[in-house]
């Protein structure tokens, strides 16, 4: 899909920039009330059209309604200001009428329809006022139509060399979009500006030549088809100022002026350099002021100049800034710096190109399924069992290095560290037919919270079921018991009907169901696959034939095998393109199998 963009509220156009580096995004409209900023937008994003005024006047949003709908905007990003939400707004919350244009940006929304939007604002908005804003904007899009993602993500996490942490929320028409994970590399002061470190106080010109190699990659990448350098002029201290930034030391966690000299700023960082071999603190519009903060250039004596910033902040050097100094570091300071842009049109465009298999008797899909319900939900999805194997949040190192095929430790992976063991449950039970059932595998460090989590979301649980193992994996025997079981809770929703199928030939059943750990042809590269025997068991006992069955952590598809072969209907959802590959081949061996 190809997104056309409407940028609201957009400054010097750092959002619209990441985008447009990618192939699916083009910026069409930007809007701003500051004509300054407009002049370096309409410079830098080629091909756009600028309107200058307030969205909270009718006739501005008339005028972007109108030309939106011309242009054929379909999706829709901005940064609503975002002051009364930050600290140095003090939190006002309620009482601060900035803090409700989000309202002009779901008016606009609503008028336009985009299949897309995405705001970007200071952490705080997720929290202020008790989360007050955040459901006022999660409700207004859900009658919309729209389904809702959100978090906090830090710039730093990727490839921007600046700790910036960020507001996300991204919203949809017919997708979940998650937000975008952390990429591995980190980026330094060192990284970014290195280069750039040839100017004294008050030296430069506006346009100056580069020095020579050699250059870092991110250098590189910044200076990609530019030749000249602009924006790089130092501030021209005074004499006092310089003296007290000789004062500061290079390197270090003291790299700050004494107290006794802070002036009026009276916080630690006042006075204080960056530091070459980390990353920046949060660039702000005052930059160019040492007594502002943590500002300084790492070793020589005065504040960074625009271009140092803005490649602290990830623009591009052919990414030019106009109008006075003071407009130029109220541009790069309130910009979202492009690299944290681009990380979210990856996602976006990874969203809309659908991993899946979808045959009459199952579904399956490569997604994180935690935010993959939302679209589940959205079209009324209903199942009448969810039977599925979650992670345990029990990965940790140990010593089996007797074994002749010794396992790493338990390190499953990291999709099992950190995992939520009952994040996931709330959004799932509403899948849940009346009389449907849930059965969810688990450690025994869990059980209880588990169970208390059902029991919330109008689950009552009915028994834990166990497996017991009858190979289990050794131990030190010595000094603990071997470790031959594991537990999966059942439960139903409050006065179901719910399906339990004893076989005729046994008076009862017990809840224990005894298996070989998997081996031979059966095994698969996953960690903790189930036997396949265990699940037709489980799936006969508790659902009845045609019935469909979710496995919201599908692994390599043992559950949906197993309802399968017992002519059940399964959807899984698998987060791990290896294990989601592995489940598509035994599907489609399975298939040919029964069809022969």
């Amino acid at each position: 899909m190809k997104f056309k963009i409407l940028d609201l509220f957009c400054g010097a156009g750092g959002f619209s920039c990441g985008l447009d580096s990618l192939e699916d995004f083009e910026t069409v409209i930007g809007v701003d009330f500051d004509k300054n900023v407009l002049e370096t937008y309409k410079k830098n994003i080629k091909g756009s059209t600028v309107i200058l005024g307030d969205l909270t006047d009718d006739k501005t949003k008339d005028a972007v309604v109108e030309l939106a709908k011309e242009k054929g905007i379909n999706m829709i990003i901005g940064g609503p200001p975002c002051q009364g939400f930050s600290s140095k707004g003090k939190n006002l919350g309620l009482d601060d009428p900035r803090n409700f244009l989000f309202k002009e940006y779901v008016n606009l929304v609503s008028r336009i329809q985009p299949e897309v939007f995405v705001i970007e604002n200071v952490k705080n908005l997720l929290t202020a006022c008790n989360g007050y804003f955040l459901k006022q904007i999660n409700d207004s899009f859900h009658k919309l139509g729209y389904i809702i993602n959100y978090g906090v993500l830090n710039a730093a996490d990727f490839g921007v060399p600046e700790h910036r942490e960020r507001a996300i929320i991204i919203g949809s028409r017919s997708k979940s979009i998650d937000l975008p994970a952390p990429a591995d590399k980190k980026v330094t002061v060192r990284d970014a500006i290195s280069d750039l470190a040839y100017l004294e106080s008050g030296e430069g010109r506006d346009v100056s030549r580069y020095i020579t190699e050699p250059l870092t990659e991110y250098q590189k990448e910044m200076r990609k088809g530019s030749y000249l350098l602009y924006n790089h002029k130092a501030t021209s201290h005074s004499k006092v100022a310089i003296d007290k930034l000789k004062m500061i030391p290079v390197e270090g966690d003291k790299n700050s002026l004494p107290k006794e000299l802070w002036g009026k700023q009276q916080f630690y960082t006042t006075w204080s350099r960056l530091v070459w071999d980390e990353q920046s603190p949060t660039i702000d519009t005052r930059f160019d002021t040492p007594s502002n903060g943590r500002n300084s250039h790492p070793f020589l004596n005065r504040a960074i100049t625009p271009r140092e910033a803005a490649r602290i902040q990830s623009f591009p050097d052919t990414f030019i800034f106009y109008g006075k100094k003071t407009s130029i570091c109220k541009q790069i300071g309130n910009a979202v710096p492009p690299l944290l842009a681009k990380a979210i049109g990856k996602k976006i465009t990874e969203s809309y190109k659908e991993r899946n298999n979808i045959t009459e008797h199952y579904k399956l899909y490569l997604a994180n399924s935690v935010s993959f319900v939302k679209e589940l939900i959205s079209k009324n999805k209903t199942v009448d069992a969810i039977i599925t194997d979650p992670p345990y949040n029990i990965s940790k190192e140990n010593n089996f290095n007797t074994l002749a095929s010794p396992r790493k430790g338990i390190d499953f992976g990291y999709w099992d560290n950190n995992f939520n063991v009952c994040g996931w449950i709330k959004d799932y039970v509403k899948l849940l037919k009346p009389d449907g059932s849930i059965i969810i595998f688990c450690s025994y460090l869990y059980i209880s919270y588990i169970i208390d989590e059902l029991k919330k979301n109008g689950i009552d649980v009915k028994d834990v079921l166990i497996w017991k193992k009858s190979n289990p994996m050794p131990r030190n025997i010595n000094r603990r018991y071997v470790q031959d079981m594991e537990f999966a809770i059942w439960g139903v929703k409050a006065k179901a009907k719910w399906t339990f199928n004893k076989p005729d030939d046994k008076p009862y059943l017990r809840s224990i169901f005894e298996t070989p750990v998997v081996s031979g042809k059966e095994k698969t590269g996953h960690p903790t696959q189930k036997s396949l025997d265990l699940m037709e068991q489980i799936i006969n006992i508790h659902t009845n034939e045609n019935d469909w069955i979710i496995d919201p952590f599908m692994g390599s598809g043992t559950t949906g095998l197993a309802a399968i072969k017992n002519k059940r209907n399964f959807i899984g959802i698998e987060v791990n393109p290896e294990y989601y590959e592995s489940a598509l081949s035994r599907f489609s061996s399975l298939t040919k199998s029964i069809n022969n």
